[in-house]
């Protein structure tokens, strides 16, 4: 009896969790016809109310996006295209629709070349990915391991695989730090977007303070989100440029993720 109380649950909670699936799609056939009906204010609110369901997907960020275009809130579509390029299945069409926003932005924040080292680590993200970086070091510990075996049974070659080992484990070290410091700044930072027509960025979270720049519509930036709340609580964002300058802007000017 006890058993089969147990499987009885299971076969509720199935049949709930489907319940609210169907519940999802619903609600999100519905928003896309409203969507095509250019009921852009009112498919969003739809879409919205998906996602604070818990209830995400490329298609639903990028159906966001497309409504904000729709409006002419440029800096709102290119924060939702971002989120829908981070899914596999609207990866392509949302870099395309991000160049269509890129180019309708009436005014661009002047940005410097990027740091040298942050074009490096951006290469190296985009290229192999912490996980790969992480194998390509375990896989040259793993040479090394090899050498050194090696230089056991063929003493007449011990000082060659010692070379290479010191070599290897180099680039072990180099390849394991490359994969944890890029996993730490996902933990560090978030992507911000500007959604205001213009956002100051301050030396301090004080408009009385210094400018350090003016960062217009749809740019983007990294946002410390824990050091901003501990410092400056909901009013603020401890932002870094793509310069590599340092501020602080209203947090009403930026959304991230």
């Amino acid at each position: 009896m006890k058993h089969f109380i147990i499987i009885l649950i299971l076969f509720v909670g199935v049949l709930s969790a489907s319940a609210d699936l169907q519940a999802q799609q619903a609600a999100f056939d519905r928003a896309n016809t409203l969507l095509e009906e250019q009921e852009y204010t009112e498919a969003i609110e739809r879409y919205k109310s998906i996602y604070e369901e818990g209830y995400v997907s490329g298609a639903l960020w990028l159906n966001i996006g497309v409504a904000y275009t729709q409006l002419d809130s440029l800096g709102k579509a290119k924060y939702y295209i971002l989120r829908a390029s981070e899914f596999s299945e609207t990866e392509e069409i949302a870099k395309q629709s991000l160049d269509v926003v890129e180019n309708r932005f009436s005014r661009r924040s002047a940005v410097l070349p990027m740091l040298p080292w942050d074009r490096f680590f951006n290469f190296l993200d985009n290229s192999l990915g912490i996980a790969g970086l992480m194998v390509i070091g375990l896989l040259f510990l793993n040479v090394t391991a090899a050498l050194l075996l090696a230089s056991w049974f063929r003493p007449e070659m011990k000082t060659l695989f010692n070379k290479l080992s010191i070599v290897t484990i180099v680039l072990t070290v180099l390849f394991i730090f490359f994969s944890v410091f890029l996993s730490l700044q996902e933990d560090w930072y978030e992507t911000g977007v500007t959604i205001a027509d213009q956002a100051t960025v301050y030396n301090q979270p004080d408009t009385d303070s210094a400018v350090v720049s003016t960062a217009y519509e749809g740019y983007t930036m990294r946002v410390y989100v824990e050091e901003s709340a501990n410092v400056a609580g909901d009013n603020w964002f401890y932002v870094r440029l793509a310069n590599g300058l340092y501020g602080w802007v209203n947090r009403e000017a930026v959304l991230s993720y």
